[in-house]
């Protein structure tokens, strides 16, 4: 069995509903308003077995099901009244054949127009014309009725005219049989990454819970499959931004039929386990993506049939859903005419990349009534920022999207936009109007050629980023060590933090190995790492010999002074430095085992090894040292006796007693 999605369109009063009736034996209008004032004004359903050769009403209840050679369609019944065209556009989604009804009485009317727009801006590019009522009029009329429609399609929909009176009942095999070519003419419905179902209708069944119907337009939901409702954010209801539930399929009807497994095209009723009626509403998206999120921002390319402009405010249809929002052209237009802009939405909406849209405008009554334009989301959860460099990047990105639609060229513009941090794989699904697979792969081929540096698993970032980032990681080590000659060189964690905040974490890992690489790419000299600091791999001749001197002459001082010490200042006034020299010259002689430190006083490291000996032979044959013990064996006051003993406890040489006094220590 092969199933289609097949909609209506045409002005009010053309007879769309009396044509399904006719056609399936269903009566569409369920409400009892519709009844009263013979309108439609809800989406209605219905489903129409077409059979393999030949049409026919829809099977009765307790019928068997179709074979698999039957065509079985879901026809989904609009409203013509202009003031229901945002009922119209949310039952156009997911249309594959719209069938256009036109009186022969009328002909073509201002909703006739204004369907036909928004049919075309959804992406629909087959018709049926049928033109009804044809046994009010002659023929004749009726002909031109039908060629007054096929002129407004022409260059937008293929097209079939049919002419029939719902009524009589003259014509409707003809109908069927137009149908049935335009629907096989079709292509199969393409592989989907995931499945969509935008909710046009919420309702609870006892003993159920939470029902859903819409148009699986993509993919398949299996009885029981984990689903995410991905709500839009209206103000007093719930979140600005919108909310995603957690759920699963408890139930899957089509058509009041149920069935373990619904594959789109289909219209479908979802009962969903775990959720409130007050959870869902129309609007909503159910899919089994997780990555699909609310967005107040979307990036798209528009097909103006009004004028517009930057600053204007526009009503935005995408799915089942709608939203205020203000437009802002980017750039100049294409060579088609068409334009690359943002749509700023009042409300966040689940927006999908490749999604369809349509415009209106509240005091706009052109050729196509109320509609501005449309077209596709080409990135539907962009950056923030369009100032300077990042509009110039952002439009970069949206002409590979549009114009070359070459997964490679959107790749090196995405890891542009993003550089230096690197391009997350994680924001591919979902979000771009090529698919997230396509992408991954140019990105895996660029990082082939060398263009782009993978980061792990994260993502990318352009090669020459990453080697610009490892030049600027040298300089900082370079600088540091020339600043502070007399360092072991640069905390690890020090520059690594540098380079995080420009381009991330795991970029910044990255950014030091190529740094401490020989690739030729990198200008200068590479860097050392040593443990937990890094240093370049030597400093110039003329710093070097200054901090030698000062080195050798602070060494000298602490050598002359034995086991009195040297302060920081007598070291300062001994070697000539700079107070911030002095306290990185006695660090370099206390790191490299010349010095020892000892409370505010620096030591000749011979001199304490050689008192600490005397301190252990001590406490061999006496097993205790009293502080004047302690200063009659060095000779010391207090002043150095104090810091070196409890230096010696630090170091275990010793274990201070309540009375001051020392003991062997463990």
């Amino acid at each position: 069995m092969r199933r289609f999605v097949l909609g209506t369109a045409g002005h009010v009063d053309h007879g769309k509903t009396t044509l399904v009736r006719a056609l399936t034996g269903i009566d569409t209008d369920r409400l009892p308003e519709e009844k009263r004032r013979g309108i439609t004004i809800e989406l209605g359903f219905a489903p129409w077995n077409l059979g393999a050769g030949g049409g026919g009403a829809a099977p009765l209840a307790g019928a068997k099901p179709p074979s698999e050679d039957n065509i079985e369609v879901s026809i989904i019944d609009v409203p013509g009244h202009r003031r229901l065209v945002h009922t119209m556009i949310a039952g156009a989604i997911g249309m594959e054949v719209v069938m256009l009804v036109v009186a022969a009485d009328e002909g073509v009317m201002p909703q006739t127009r204004e369907h036909v727009a928004a049919c075309e801006l959804l992406g629909i590019r087959r018709a049926v014309v049928v033109v009804t009522k044809m046994d009010r009029v002659g023929e004749e009329l009726a002909r031109l009725a039908g060629d007054e429609a096929v002129e407004l399609l022409a260059g937008r929909m293929q097209a079939e005219v049919v002419l029939c009176s719902a009524r009589t009942g003259e014509g409707l095999d003809a109908v069927r049989d137009a149908v049935r070519r335009a629907l096989t003419a079709l292509p199969p419905p393409a592989v989907a990454p995931r499945a969509r179902l935008g909710v046009d209708r919420v309702f609870s069944v006892r003993g159920a819970g939470t029902v859903v119907t819409g148009t699986l337009v993509e993919g398949k939901i299996p009885l029981g499959a984990p689903l995410f409702v991905v709500g839009t954010g209206r103000a007093g209801e719930r979140s600005a931004e919108g909310d995603v539930h957690k759920t699963s399929a408890r139930g899957l009807h089509v058509h009041d039929r149920a069935v373990d497994l619904a594959e789109a095209p289909t219209r479908l009723a979802l009962n969903l386990a775990g959720l409130p009626l007050e959870a869902v509403h129309r609007g909503d998206l159910v899919t089994d993506d997780p990555s699909v999120v609310p967005t107040r921002r979307i990036d798209v390319s528009l097909r103006a049939t009004a004028p517009v402009r930057s600053g204007m405010s526009v009503s935005v249809y995408i799915g089942t859903a709608r939203s205020s929002g203000k437009l802002d052209l980017l750039g100049e237009p294409l060579e088609d005419g068409r334009r690359l802009a943002r749509l700023r939405l009042a409300d966040a909406l689940a927006v999908v990349g490749g999604d369809r849209f349509v415009l209106r405008g509240s005091d706009v009554d052109g050729p196509a009534g109320a509609v501005l334009g449309g077209g596709e989301v080409l990135d539907a959860r962009p950056p923030q920022s369009l100032r300077k460099r990042g509009r110039a990047a952002r439009l970069a990105v949206l002409e590979a999207l549009f114009v070359s639609r070459d997964p490679q060229a959107v790749m090196r513009a995405l890891s542009l936009e993003a550089s230096p941090r690197p391009l997350s794989r994680d924001v591919l699904p979902s979000r771009f109007s090529l698919p997230a697979a396509e992408l991954e792969r140019a990105a895996d081929k660029l990082g082939d050629k060398g263009e782009l540096a993978r980061i792990k698993r994260l993502g990318w970032v352009p090669r020459a980023a990453l080697v610009e980032l490892a030049v600027e990681a040298r300089g900082l080590v370079a600088a540091h060590q020339k600043k502070n000659p007399l360092d072991r060189g640069m905390v690890l964690e020090t520059l690594r933090a540098r380079l995080a905040a420009r381009a991330g974490a795991e970029a910044a890992d990255e950014i030091i190995k190529l740094a401490a690489s020989k690739s030729g790419s990198v200008a200068g000299e590479p860097i050392v790492v040593e443990g937990d600091v890094v240093r370049a791999p030597q400093i110039t001749a003329a710093s070097a010999s200054g901090a030698v001197g000062a080195v050798g002459v602070a060494l000298a001082a602490l050598e002359k002074a034995q086991l009195k010490g040297l302060t920081e200042f007598a070291a300062k006034e001994a070697s000539g430095a700079s107070p911030k020299e002095v306290k990185a010259i006695l660090a370099k002689l206390v790191r490299e085992g010349h010095a020892t430190h000892a409370g505010e006083l620096w030591f000749f490291r011979a001199d304490i090894d050689a008192l600490r000996a005397k301190v252990k032979a001590h406490l061999e044959k006496h097993g205790r040292i009293s502080i004047a013990d302690f200063k009659d064996l060095s000779g010391l006051g207090r002043r150095q006796a104090i810091p070196l003993l409890e230096l010696f406890d630090r170091e275990g040489v010793t274990r201070r007693e309540a009375d001051d006094s020392r003991v062997r220590g463990k």
